[in-house]
């Protein structure tokens, strides 16, 4: 079972699409600051959808690719909602296929972590290069080391989420010798005749600075930009848990 099949549905019932709200609001601002006015754009990892909907109601033409079938059909019913049109397609990030070319691409909350293999994340970074035109962006987060190694194993259990309708807990490690956090997952949803349980393992790999950039520039993508607070749009800090890299093809 690939993960994010079971967990799908706790994932849209959690705080997770709140990130993806944030990212949409904060975006015209990071725009805005590089001159970049896209038509188009490819949003990577797009999970439920929150944010390809929240741009395409700006009236971005958007695609979003997931490697998730069960929550891309979350996300087509998202955009249906809302009454958006938004091209759902389920690839893998590692190797994308598209024959046209994108203004902007985009992978939010520390989707790119989940390639363990350096080799995966400068594949990604290839495909984006080539979906994207010329002079176009790539904006993307990731976990840094300190945010799985430190922020994320700052307990040993914790409630994710505790609901009338569901209950779920997270399970942290961390191997430092592999910089690979694994999160266990532990679910119960309300069904008519019970409760279901759901068990997964997701496992994060931390990246330095020096070696993404050196992925980024393997691949052709400059970098413009490199910060730990999206928000005040400042440099990264020793203990920012999360850093926000935009890059330009060109």
């Amino acid at each position: 079972m690939e993960i994010f099949e079971k967990f799908a549905y706790l994932y849209t019932k959690g705080p997770y699409p709140q990130y993806s709200r944030r990212m949409a609001e904060l975006l015209p601002a990071l725009l805005e600051r590089f001159g970049a006015k896209p038509r188009t754009m490819l949003d990577l990892a797009c999970g439920e959808g929150t944010f390809a909907v929240a741009m395409a109601k700006k009236g971005v033409q958007v695609t979003g690719v997931d490697l998730s079938p069960r929550l891309l059909e979350f996300a087509r019913k998202h955009a249906e909602k809302e009454n958006v049109a938004v091209e759902f397609l389920c690839q893998d990030m590692c190797s994308l296929n598209f024959k046209e070319r994108f203004d902007l691409v985009t992978c939010w909350y520390d989707s790119l972590n989940y390639l363990l293999e350096s080799e995966q994340l400068e594949k990604t970074f290839t495909g984006v290069h080539r979906a994207l035109k010329d002079g176009g962006l790539f904006i993307f987060d990731m976990n840094t080391i300190y945010g799985l190694s430190l922020i994320w194993q700052r307990h040993p259990c914790y409630v994710q989420q505790d609901t009338p309708e569901l209950f779920e807990v997270h399970c942290p490690s961390y191997d430092s010798e592999k910089k690979i956090a694994t999160l266990r997952i532990i679910g119960f949803i309300k069904e008519k005749n019970g409760w279901t349980r759901i068990d997964e393992e997701h496992k994060e790999r931390g990246y330095s600075i020096a070696e993404i950039r050196e992925s980024l520039k393997r691949s052709d993508l400059r970098e413009l930009a490199c910060w730990g607070n999206i928000q005040e749009m400042s440099e990264p800090k020793p203990d920012s848990g999360r850093v926000w890299f935009i890059t330009k093809t060109g």
